[in-house]
């Protein structure tokens, strides 16, 4: 018979449901839901804080309820958050079966939104974007027209490193910018000589470094402070930020994975094995 290969094991489904975390300075963010979609984002967005000002009107009926003065304005309190309560559960399921979780388990929580892949436009000129199409490689859904705008796709950019990096740089070279145009200001209003040398030299320094940085960003992701941007969101995660009783929670279980994993890689330890002797003949 031919020989045949012993089909590899399955891979070990994962046990419980997978945790996304996301590191934010020094803190730490549990993802509760990511969307890659800009109209479900909006949607999101508005359910969210609709829900989340709902829920926040029924605290606060709950505590005029606790100090409520009178026996018929108690009544009147319950009888209304009763009505609200209701109103907000029935509101509240269908967001839970279309987003994945209630408005209560966060409401109270620090939450944020982080984007993680991003769309960048720059806005162009009719002739730039005659120039745009004259390119070899150019496509014609990367320049969009709206309204008396045209918008050339510049870059996609995507993954969290990636995106904090660009919205960090963008901002230093904006701020390098606004020093440029300060300083130059300044020159024009001196009136003495050795101030004016003392200001032409820092405004020679900034205008290099804003130069260098303008040519990187260009190269890197086409964004130049020449023009201005529209930025469109491609995915984002909204998360929660956990509290230090839960880092240690997640600290322990990693750790105790760790360990698990650890134990499973070491070699086995075989018993020793006696060697028998042989039988004694009389």
């Amino acid at each position: 018979m031919p020989a045949t290969e012993t089909p590899a094991a399955p891979a070990e489904a994962p046990k419980g449901p997978v945790i996304e975390l996301i590191p934010l300075g020094q803190n730490l963010a549990r993802v509760v839901l990511t969307i890659s979609n800009q109209g479900s984002l909006a949607r999101f967005q508005q359910e969210l804080q609709t829900l989340g000002q709902h829920f926040g009107r029924i605290q606060q009926l709950q505590q005029r309820i606790q100090v409520a003065l009178t026996t018929v304005e108690r009544d009147a309190l319950i009888k209304v958050g009763e009505a609200e309560i209701k109103d907000f559960n029935e509101k509240d399921g269908v967001f839970a079966k279309v987003w994945g979780f209630n408005v209560p388990a966060v409401a109270n929580r620090q939450s944020t939104f982080i984007n993680t892949a991003l769309r960048l436009f720059a806005v162009v000129s009719e002739e730039e974007a005659a120039k745009a199409r004259s390119a070899a490689d150019f496509k014609e859904d990367q320049l969009v027209i709206r309204g008396d705008r045209r918008l050339l796709q510049t870059a996609e950019i995507r993954g969290l490193d990636l995106v904090v990096q660009f919205d960090q740089f963008a901002k230093v070279l904006q701020a390098r910018r606004d020093a440029f145009l300060q300083l130059t200001e300044l020159l024009k209003r001196s009136t003495n000589d050795e101030e004016k040398g003392r200001i032409q030299t820092q405004l020679d320094q900034t205008r290099d470094l804003l130069e260098k940085g303008n040519k990187e960003m260009a190269e890197s992701v086409g964004y130049s402070i020449t023009h201005n941007y529209e930025i469109e969101v491609l995915e984002s995660k909204f998360v929660i930020l956990l509290n230090q009783e839960e880092v240690n929670q997640i600290q322990g279980i990693v750790a105790s994975a760790q360990q698990q994993q650890a134990a499973a890689a070491a070699p086995a330890i075989e018993m020793p094995k006696l060697e028998k002797k042989a039988d004694r003949k009389n």
